[in-house]
């Protein structure tokens, strides 16, 4: 029974390998795609200062906003300050500052969970 045990195991982990190997030679493939090294000049040089511009207008929009907002937050489900905040300051700052740099575009919608 040991000996069955044994083999059964070993073989399971000698056929499951390959499987593995196919699904991290995809993920890099993938993240090499995403990765395009012409974009680092724009990407250092506008992309960069673009997205603070653009988290500066956000933080300044949002605080105009926010006696709109605060009204909007009356009816349930009280979350139109996140969403307000998440919209004009979170993704923009996102982008600019947590982006690796030579990433044409964000994973997912540009939330900082969305980042790894």
């Amino acid at each position: 029974m040991k000996k069955f045990l044994l083999l059964s195991l070993l073989s399971f982990f000698i056929l499951n390998q390959p499987l593995h190997a196919q699904e991290n030679s995809k993920k890099k493939a993938t993240e090499a795609a995403d990765y395009n090294p012409l974009f680092v000049p724009f990407d250092l040089l506008i992309f960069r200062p673009l997205g603070l511009a653009a988290t500066v207008a956000g933080t300044a929009i949002f605080v105009a906003m926010s006696p709109i907002t605060a009204l909007s937050s009356i009816a349930p489900p009280h979350d139109a300050f996140e969403r307000v905040a998440d919209v004009f300051i979170v993704v923009p700052a996102t982008y600019t500052f947590l982006r690796p740099m030579g990433k044409v575009l964000c994973p997912g919608d540009c939330r900082p969970e969305d980042i790894k």
